[in-house]
């Protein structure tokens, strides 16, 4: 799957005009996306590029938490290209950047970047201790001449803001469906494709096996209805996620049974993108049942 979005090192800067959404989006979830739909807005009005800040590794690590990440930074960088975003401006979360203060932050920006605009949610908070807020931010702006639009959180419904600490609870479920009412497109699982057991080939289902790094949460175990992204075609998939019972594997990946298609995809970047949850992970007496149930999987997805 290619996709290509320029990205820029928070320490470097870069000259272009830029139109700059705060944050860590984690999830870029819907709120995240009117964030961004407005600097796009505004950065065309202004000749400008849209920018979206985000950090290129597991923040929560660099703040002494061992919460894992909803979407890794090249998830990230996928969605935020799928959105038109212009440039990603990445940062290392280590003790050093944590350690900032707000002003310092902020004065790290202007001197590396020709901002036109800055766009943040009502809850951003920055610099060490969290200890800056969207009110300090707007007055920074409008002392070094820059806009400052400060964007109220988005209600999924009546008084309930979509907050990536629910959506953190929804994927440790496995509830997709719920997932996907708070992003503006599919969740999603990225990587390359890595040999496996071999095991689907021996039932006639080949998959495509992709490794879940370290700091990605994982989704829970299940057999999910799946599209899968590879060299720029959305193709069906039947994916496991999880372990692999039935051939005593206990090694959790996502493999996709991807529908017919037969091309050997060893080492291709893919995206899978997660529609709804079929059934949980189970073990069959024999590889036979293994593959008539998959076959009843197939359908279901085929037949959506």
């Amino acid at each position: 799957m290619e996709y290509s979005i320029r990205q820029v090192d928070y320490k470097n800067g870069c000259s272009d005009r830029i139109v700059l959404c705060l944050g860590f989006f984690d999830c870029v979830h819907r709120g995240h996306n009117s964030l961004i739909q407005r600097a796009k807005l505004f950065a065309k009005i202004d000749e400008a590029k849209s920018a979206v800040f985000t950090f290129c590794g597991n923040p929560f690590s660099g703040l002494g938490r061992g919460d894992k990440e909803i979407f890794t930074y090249e998830e990230r960088t996928f969605r935020l290209w799928q959105l038109g975003v212009d440039i990603v401006v990445k940062a290392v979360p280590d003790e050093k950047f944590f350690s900032t203060s707000p002003e310092g932050f902020l004065d790290g920006l202007f001197e590396k970047f020709n901002i036109s605009a800055i766009i943040a949610g009502s809850d951003f908070t920055y610099g060490a201790g969290a200890q800056g807020n969207a009110e300090t931010l707007k007055n920074y702006c409008k002392e070094h001449g820059a806009d400052c639009y400060i964007v109220d959180m988005v209600e999924y419904a009546e008084g309930k803001k979509i907050a990536s600490r629910e959506i953190r609870e929804m994927v440790k479920n496995g509830d997709i469906v719920r997932i996907n009412e708070l992003l503006p497109l599919p969740y999603i699982v990225a990587g390359i494709v890595v040999k496996g057991r071999h095991d689907g080939t021996t039932i006639g289902t080949p998959t495509a096996n992709v490794n879940i790094p370290e700091e990605k949460l994982p989704v829970a175990s299940g057999v999910y209805d799946t599209n899968v992204l590879v060299d720029g075609v959305r193709l069906r998939a039947v994916t496991s996620v999880g372990e692999h019972p039935t051939f005593g594997d206990n090694h959790y990946n996502v493999e996709s049974y991807i529908l017919h298609w037969n091309s050997n995809i060893y080492g291709k970047f893919i995206v899978v993108e997660f529609l709804k949850k079929l059934r949980d992970i189970k073990k069959f007496d024999t590889k036979e049942d293994l593959a008539a149930q998959i076959a009843i999987d197939a359908a279901r997805v085929l037949g959506r």
